[in-house]
């Protein structure tokens, strides 16, 4: 009998190391020894030694499937809060590269603008330099105009000024003679320069004419001579006139292009001086705001990448937590039962607690 209870004790060590277990429909180890026991055992011997050891093993599985149970609902209420803060990761990441991608659209477009005003004042001091060479050429040109036009009254006032003087000196016939080639020779100039007037609607012939009739003539025509002398006082005094008006023309015009000038000057130095550093520099500034704040977009994207694969692994492990915990509280709820299995299998052997 003491060998039966040796090898019983036994069995029960084993099991409360949780070494024994059913499998299936299997008889558990335990129970085995348990019925060959009671099947063996005097009616008369004491097996109360025997269910104190029976409970004990029980209380400690039990104990074990509290522990166990009380661990896995710690664990649980950690995996919700690491859920609850990946997730709180997750929608702030997302709020955040929502936002970012919106200000770097913002800073996106605002650079494209910048860009659009440097084109657009590139052009316009292409166009002003065009129309400065241009204002500047016309300048040049109605100075030359006016120079030549400008010597041609004076050269005729000149020639003009030695007919006069020339017609004066004729007093009489003998006079008359001897200044007959002058006045020839004068008047071939009065024809060429005066010609030159005829645009400005100087009628020269009539006086050209009289000149060379008085050269031919072999009589002095006082009255006729001093007829040709105030014509050409007269003519003299309306060059000089149209002279005065060419050079005040001219000075007004070239003031009034001066002007223009000027102020087409100022627009070429405001847009390449200033505009054009100012939309350049911006525009740099834009760059730098853009790279700056996609480096902070691109880390953002990362870390919810990173919260997005950490929420997974947390998920992942804790699927396999709780499959290992079912399997570990299966485990014990299948020794209680082996262990209840025993007390009954001596109850049919006529085994009771005392």
């Amino acid at each position: 009998m003491k060998i039966f209870i040796t090898l019983t004790l036994l069995y029960l060590t084993i099991a409360n190391q949780g070494i024994l277990s059913t499998v299936g429909d299997q008889i558990h180890p335990f129970q085995q020894v348990i019925v060959a026991l009671s099947e063996v055992a005097s009616k008369d011997f004491n097996f109360q030694q025997l269910f104190v050891a029976l409970d004990e093993l029980a209380e400690s599985f039990k104990a074990r499937k509290n522990e166990e149970n009380a661990f896995y609902e710690q664990e649980y209420q950690q995996y919700q809060a690491d859920v609850q803060y990946y997730q709180n990761q997750i929608t702030d990441f997302k709020n955040k590269i929502a936002q970012l991608e919106v200000d770097v659209k913002d800073l996106i477009d605002e650079r494209a603008r910048l860009q659009q005003f440097l084109t657009d004042a590139k052009q316009d001091l292409y166009d002003a330099t065009k129309l400065f060479n241009a204002k500047e050429a016309q300048i040049n040109s109605d100075k030359s105009t006016f120079t030549r036009q400008y010597n041609e009254y004076a050269d005729t006032i000149a020639v003009l000024d030695q007919a006069i003087a020339l017609l004066n000196e004729v007093k009489d016939e003998t006079s008359l003679l001897q200044k007959s080639d002058n006045i020839k020779e004068i008047s071939s100039k009065m024809h060429t320069h005066l010609k030159q007037l005829s645009s400005k609607r100087v009628f020269y012939q009539p006086l050209v004419k009289a000149l060379s009739q008085i050269a031919q003539n072999n009589y002095v025509d006082q009255e006729n001579l001093n007829k040709v002398i105030n014509y050409m006082n007269q003519l003299r005094q309306s060059l000089i006139d149209g002279q005065t008006s060419l050079q005040n023309q001219f000075d007004a015009q070239s003031k009034l292009q001066q002007d223009i000038l000027s102020e087409i000057q100022a627009k070429i130095t405001g847009i390449r001086d200033i505009l054009i550093p100012l939309l350049q520099s911006e525009i740099e500034t834009k760059d730098g705001e853009i790279k700056a704040l996609n480096a902070i977009l691109n880390d953002a994207r990362l870390n919810l990448a990173e919260a997005e694969d950490n929420l997974t692994v947390t998920q992942n492990r804790w699927i396999e937590r709780t499959a290992s915990h079912n399997s570990l509280i299966q485990q014990y709820d299948n020794e209680l039962l082996a262990i209840k299995d025993a007390e009954n299998a001596l109850k049919k052997g006529g085994i009771f607690r005392q």
